[in-house]
């Protein structure tokens, strides 16, 4: 079952060629690696993408933060009011 990691307020470049997108989430069990996601745009169109969680070294009381990493993506291709859905 599909399950919405955040809806993208900004979107900046991280290192290489890809995209980090605020605000940062809480996760329990950040995965490894990279994994499928579905980027909702707020013009309706919807696209698949690859995505990782870079997990901070500071814990909040609810858990650990992360940022979402895009791969292979631009500021651009990810504007705010976008849905990241975990596939």
């Amino acid at each position: 079952m599909p399950t919405r990691l955040v809806v993208v307020e900004e979107a900046v470049v991280a290192r290489g060629s890809d995209v980090h997108v605020a605000p940062r989430i809480t996760v329990h069990d950040a995965p490894r690696g990279t994994f499928p996601v579905r980027l909702r745009l707020p013009d309706g169109t919807e696209r698949l993408a690859t995505a990782a969680l870079d997990v901070a070294h500071i814990r909040g009381p609810h858990g650990v933060f992360a940022m979402v990493r895009l791969v292979g993506l631009a500021p651009g291709d990810v504007p705010a009011g976008t849905e990241i859905w975990r596939e």
